[in-house]
């Protein structure tokens, strides 16, 4: 307790006359905030005597106020940790009813499964009564949830919506059966099906009459095609996804002017029929956005069963996004191809990533190119940013913005250009940047992660 009877005299003088008077820097002659003599201090002739008391009260002081400090600080910490979950309490106490079920709402959409809706459900009474009060938590039906959970859902789901995920990889025929069994008078409210199911599955649906979706707006499928749909009625469908698979659509689908969206994923293919891609896409009339994505995992030699034929007019069918990504092994045939069928679009947005092992300079120097005024181009691979700025405009002449995310990094020039601003680059290549690029179009920007080094080339029309 050593120091606590000077700190409280201190106070107590700081109470009475103030901060100024009681802590004064020259006041050491004044008032003791003790009586106790020291012995050591005797011998001391003034003013030093009163200084030597002043200085050894003032650092018990000191010594108390610390231990006090480190003693509130260490309760307060253990405070704020019990007021924490009682802050948290109180304030979802308070939040409506109305509020929190908009809350779960949002958080259901952050994810893809029903495992939100559950767990939420199991926090408190009063996170159970709202959650169950939520219709929307409990539209996700998947063929791998037990039978009573599935009804459970189905009874809370109200009226709304459906979304079904079908997938016969790791059940029997029977829970399959099972799953169908209760879902199918439900048919009408399914708006989103994913299946992963081969064909020897896809058949039980057939036992059920499955045929008529007249809500059903999206369809998602993985490693096998869909061997029905061109059977099924489906008049809202709009959107289509499919991944993996040796080719997801037939080109003579009724479905196909329907759809506006269309997601296909490649890998791993030894063959592909380009010609039936290029069918399928332009049998698609109210298309507005189309990610495409290829790659092989060993070697790019792909055999091209069959090039296009007949495409329409370069740039003439106008989308809202193009995105088109190509991984690991794709040959230059193959882009070269691919391009040409891509032609007949122009879209607002074209996102190319060249995620290849190869040189990204050969797959950016077709005349095929994907048209469109804005770009993001991402590359796996180094690749001369001079080269692109030269090239782009070429092929795209309509380009006006565009963003790179590609590392800049060579090896063998890092010494020579380690030292090379943009913007005092030697006369020959500012003046070229400027006429053949920067005259035309608007503006230019790379950038990428920590070790990709970023450069912003803007307004270079005014250097």
């Amino acid at each position: 307790m050593d120091g606590v009877d000077h700190l409280v005299k201190l106070l107590a003088i700081v109470k009475s006359k103030g901060w100024d008077v009681a802590l004064a820097a020259d006041d050491v002659c004044g008032s003791r905030l003790s009586d106790v003599d020291n012995i050591a201090f005797r011998s001391y002739a003034e003013p030093l005597r009163s200084l030597r008391y002043s200085l050894e009260e003032n650092k018990l002081c000191m010594a108390a106020l610390n231990n006090i400090k480190a003693r509130l600080a260490k309760k307060i910490r253990n405070l704020q940790k019990r007021c924490a979950p009682l802050v948290h309490q109180d304030g979802i106490e308070r939040v409506p009813d109305e509020i929190l079920a908009h809350i779960f709402e949002a958080g259901h959409q952050m994810s893809e499964n029903s495992r939100f809706a559950l767990r939420v459900s199991r926090v408190s009474r009063r996170f159970r009564q709202v959650s169950l009060q939520t219709p929307s938590l409990w539209t996700r039906i998947s063929s791998l949830h037990p039978g009573d959970q599935t009804e459970t859902f189905l009874l809370r789901s109200g009226g709304l919506d459906l979304q079904v995920k079908l997938s016969g990889d790791t059940i029997s025929f029977d829970k399959l059966r099972s799953c169908l069994q209760l879902i199918t008078p439900h048919s009408v409210r399914w708006s989103r099906l994913t299946l992963i199911m081969n064909p020897d599955y896809q058949e039980i649906m057939d036992e059920f009459g499955l045929t008529y979706f007249p809500r059903l707006r999206h369809i998602f499928h993985k490693y096998y095609p869909i061997t029905k749909s061109a059977q099924w009625s489906m008049p809202l469908l709009s959107q289509y996804g499919g991944h993996y698979v040796p080719f997801p659509l037939r080109a003579t689908s009724p479905s196909l002017c329907q759809l506006t969206c269309v997601e296909l994923c490649f890998e791993d293919y030894d063959t592909f029929d380009m010609s039936f891609l290029a069918q399928t896409l332009q049998g698609m009339a109210n298309l507005r956005c189309v990610p495409l994505e290829f790659g092989n995992d060993e070697s790019g030699d792909v055999t091209l069963v069959e090039r296009p034929q007949f495409t329409p007019k370069r740039h003439s069918f106008h989308i809202e996004s193009l995105k088109v990504t190509l991984r690991n092994y794709v040959g230059d045939d193959f882009v070269e191809s691919l391009f040409g069928v891509l032609a007949y679009l122009t879209a607002s947005l074209v996102d190319v990533s060249l995620l290849t092992f190869g040189d990204p300079n050969n797959l950016l120097t077709h005349a095929e190119f994907p048209h469109g005024p804005t770009m993001r181009l991402q590359t796996r691979q180094p690749c001369s940013l001079v080269f692109v700025l030269r090239e782009l405009p070429q092929n795209c002449p309509i380009i006006c913005s565009v963003q790179f995310e590609m590392t800049t990094f060579d090896r063998e020039s890092y010494c020579r250009r380690a030292n090379l601003s943009i913007c005092h680059c030697h006369t020959p290549l500012a003046s070229m940047l400027k006429s053949r690029f920067f005259t035309r179009h608007k503006s230019m920007h790379a950038s990428g992660p920590t070790d990709v080094t970023g450069i912003e080339l803007m307004k270079l029309r005014d250097m």
